[in-house]
């Protein structure tokens, strides 16, 4: 079973075949028929990121068939349907304890201490090997909570990899910021994860939805899934953008701030661009890449502002991206840009680095 290995930062992932895996009770083996190259991998690739073991296999987002099921009782999705040979699923990224103080008492998964994610926390030395998407199969722990995808029919499974993740961590940067009916919202950054939080904005009943970033086809996409002023930062200063966001709300500024851009520094301007009492998430930032100074009284106190951090997600986040894919099927099929096969992960990868790619996905068997 071939997989592309990272064997070293910063070079060639190398397609490495692995013995077919012994399945343990309520293990999955699934073939992989669809792996987003999320940003994230990215950073890993270049070393950014210090939970990358290595040699591992890459690849956090993923949608596959079910190959084999493994003994014991039978295996069924989160819904209580049955999940056999041949069920198309999608599956959360993390394992977690369940058992932890942020698991049993907070309800906060995501913060769980043990938590760990297919393609970024085990590396491929050991048996069952396939622990990442950038492979023709992967092996799902028994613990892994999946989503059966029987009843989608022939839906292009490149359009769903991207809710386990920037679907599903933009549905948790929502909840955490509580917007709510005629809300106005700024969202710095329409990639994935971006194009995400715009979308649920305007399912959560914004008024104005005020998308920024500087690819126009992003601000096209942003603007199918609701985004009703789009800022071009190739074409705007950050002072035009203040302006434009003040006129949209009477001069008060948005209830709502997202950072989904990956940098800290748009959050200098973000702060700026929320209202007294509103709320600012910062929710694209997935590596440590560095600090910036706040104007603590001005921009948080003074304006009594909640500055909020997003970080991954829970199942739940996963069920709520599905469900605004199933309302915007082709905006979400129109967002996957660039498609690669297995041995062309590399490419990819250089791909995203380059931001030449909205959504690159990679498809074993293309």
């Amino acid at each position: 079973m071939k997989a592309a290995v990272l064997t070293s930062f910063k070079a060639p992932l190398e397609i490495q075949e692995f013995p077919r895996p012994k399945l343990g009770p309520g293990e999955l083996l699934v073939r992989i028929t669809a792996a987003g190259v999320c940003g994230s991998d990215v950073h890993m690739w270049l070393g950014e990121d210090p939970r990358t073991p290595l040699p591992m296999i890459l690849g956090h987002e993923g949608v596959g068939v079910v190959e084999e099921v493994g003994p014991g009782d039978q295996k069924k999705d989160i819904y209580g349907r049955a999940i056999r040979e041949g069920t198309p699923i999608i599956w959360d990224r993390a394992i977690v304890c369940g058992s932890c103080y942020f698991c049993a008492i907070k309800r906060l998964p995501n913060l769980c201490p043990f938590r760990w994610v297919y393609g970024i926390h085990k590396g491929c030395s050991q048996p069952p090997h396939l622990n990442g998407c950038y492979a023709e199969y992967i092996v799902l722990v028994r613990e892994t909570k999946v989503i059966s995808l029987a009843d989608w029919g022939e839906t292009d499974h490149a359009a769903l990899v991207s809710a386990g993740c920037s679907g599903a961590t933009a549905a948790n940067a929502v909840e955490l910021a509580d917007i709510r009916i005629g809300d106005n919202v700024v969202v710095q950054g329409v990639g994935p994860l971006g194009l995400y939080l715009v979308a649920y904005a305007r399912a959560r009943g914004a008024n104005h939805v005020i998308a920024i970033d500087g690819v126009p086809a992003r601000l096209q996409l942003a603007s199918r899934l609701g985004a009703d002023i789009v800022l071009d930062l190739g074409k705007t200063s950050a002072e035009d953008r203040k302006d434009a966001v003040l006129s949209a709300t009477y001069g008060i500024g948005a209830d709502a701030g997202f950072e989904a851009v990956g940098r800290p520094e748009p959050i200098l301007e973000g702060l700026q661009l929320v209202r007294r009492g509103g709320t600012y998430v910062s929710v694209g930032t997935a590596v440590p890449m560095g600090t910036i100074p706040i104007d603590a009284y001005h921009h948080i106190v003074l304006k009594q502002l909640r500055l909020q951090g997003a970080w991954t997600n829970d199942t739940r986040h996963i069920a709520e991206a599905l469900s605004v894919i199933q309302q915007h099927p082709d905006v979400f099929s129109s967002l996957v840009t660039h498609r690669f096969a297995l041995d062309q992960a590399n490419e990819a990868l250089a791909a995203m680095e380059r931001r030449e790619a909205i959504k690159a996905v990679i498809e074993p068997t293309r």
